[in-house]
């Protein structure tokens, strides 16, 4: 009876190791360590696998080494982002493993990559995919995806993919307060007027963000609303209003530039008929490579002139 309960052990520990080691560890290719501060909601990507469905993130916080997050990928192949916000100063490393259906893993871990919360910054931003890095072409985690990779002013991402201004306004203490920021970039409004919003509603957000920043010694700096480009959208399944969201996107940019502090980062993006350039989007709504290198050029020029 012994030797059959040695002989059962032992094949389910080598079964369990084989089942482990299916896969080779996976290669990592988020870059939160070249970045000036890791973003504030991180996408953590990688390069996904032949016949491989499933994957598991961690991020281990390296001064106590706990998990403070288990994620599985569910918006894509090679990518996951962590919907809560990382506002807990410290170095973190985060890994990715190959599972089952079942979260079973199939490789071992792959290599650890280190990124560090700091707090407090100069320099923040904060608004939607446009600046959080989101867009279906790239992980939000990739340098090239990062407006703020073509700024010479280091600046802390605090930007969430999807949000609109009233989603600013209600994660605003929670998001901003704790890096104590000197100079907020805000580049907020496009998710509502592609949504619909009349042009008086997202002013008066946007008036209540400014009041926010106001209040807590912060010197807020509104961008203008890029253009869309609704041919392109349309083909690429992304929804947008009916409405006549051209005039509202420019009574709300006419507010911003009243603003004693504003970056027009839309017109050079902007084609003649006054849509996004579509050289410069692959899907009509969020500026590429070339697009946010302009955008990262322009406020890095103002911030370096103006404070």
């Amino acid at each position: 009876m012994y030797k059959i309960f040695l002989m059962v052990v032992l094949s389910l520990f080598l079964f369990g190791n084989a089942e482990a080691k299916r896969f080779e560890p996976l290669v990592l290719t988020a870059e939160f360590e070249q970045m000036a501060y890791a973003p504030l909601y991180p996408t953590f990507s990688w390069e996904p696998l032949a016949n491989t469905e499933f994957y598991e993130v961690r991020v281990v916080k390296v001064s106590t080494n706990v998990i403070v997050r288990e994620l599985f990928n569910v918006e894509a192949l090679n990518r996951v982002t962590d919907w809560t916000p990382f506002t807990e100063a410290g170095e973190f490393y985060w890994q990715v493993r190959v599972v089952d259906k079942n979260h079973r893993p199939l490789s071992d871990w792959s290599e650890k990559k280190f990124f560090k919360v700091e707090m407090p910054v100069k320099y923040a931003a904060y608004g939607d995919s446009i600046t959080h890095g989101g867009a279906s072409y790239i992980p939000a985690g990739q340098l090239s995806c990062q407006w703020q990779t073509y700024s010479e002013v280091p600046i802390k991402n605090l930007a969430r993919s999807g949000d609109t201004t009233e989603m600013l306004i209600n994660r605003f203490e929670n998001d901003v307060l704790p890096f104590e920021p000197q100079i907020l970039i805000i580049m907020a409004g496009v998710n509502d007027v592609r949504g619909g919003k009349e042009a008086d509603e997202v002013i008066r957000n946007l008036e209540t963000l400014r009041d926010k920043c106001l209040k807590n010694g912060i010197t807020p700096v509104f961008c203008t609303i890029t253009s869309m480009n609704p041919e392109i959208m349309s083909k690429r399944g992304i929804p947008i209003t009916d409405g006549d969201w051209r005039e509202v996107r420019e009574q709300v940019n006419l507010w911003i530039k009243q603003t004693p502090y504003f970056i027009d980062v839309a017109e050079d993006l902007t084609d003649e008929f006054g849509y996004l350039d579509k050289n410069l989007t692959p899907d009509g709504l969020h500026p590429a490579l070339r697009g946010k290198k302009l955008i990262g050029e322009k406020i890095s020029d103002y911030l370096k002139k103006n404070f």
